[in-house]
């Protein structure tokens, strides 16, 4: 396992992930402390990768932390796959209610027809 600091990850963040896909992780440090670990998910020798991948994706996509568009990607899957994972599992895709549905569909509609 490679050491780098937080400089040579801002720097170049590519070395420290080849760095980690490498030797399956990377070391990053602030002040010569150890911070964090650059994981290469697929090196770790899991189980089942791919479902660490959606449980990543998931956490990731419920936290709001990424768009359901890119939770489907981290999880390695077509976007409509991963919608039907979210509805089995009653992950709603938006939130709000019925009257913030219906603004947002006439705005849609108001820009589909050139009047935004």
């Amino acid at each position: 396992m490679q050491a780098f600091s937080i400089r040579q990850l801002k720097s170049n963040p590519s070395t420290v992930l080849r760095a980690a896909e490498q030797d399956a992780m990377a070391l990053v440090t602030s002040h010569q402390q150890p911070t964090a670990l650059v994981v290469a998910l697929d090196r770790l020798g899991l189980p089942d990768p791919a479902a660490v991948r959606s449980g990543l994706a998931l956490s990731l996509f419920r936290s709001g932390s990424i768009s359901v568009a890119s939770a489907a990607r981290v999880a390695d899957l077509p976007l409509p796959r991963f919608l039907e994972i979210l509805a089995a599992l009653k992950i709603p895709v938006v939130e709000g209610d019925a009257t913030d549905l219906q603004d947002d569909l006439a705005a849609a509609r108001r820009w589909l027809h050139g009047g935004a």
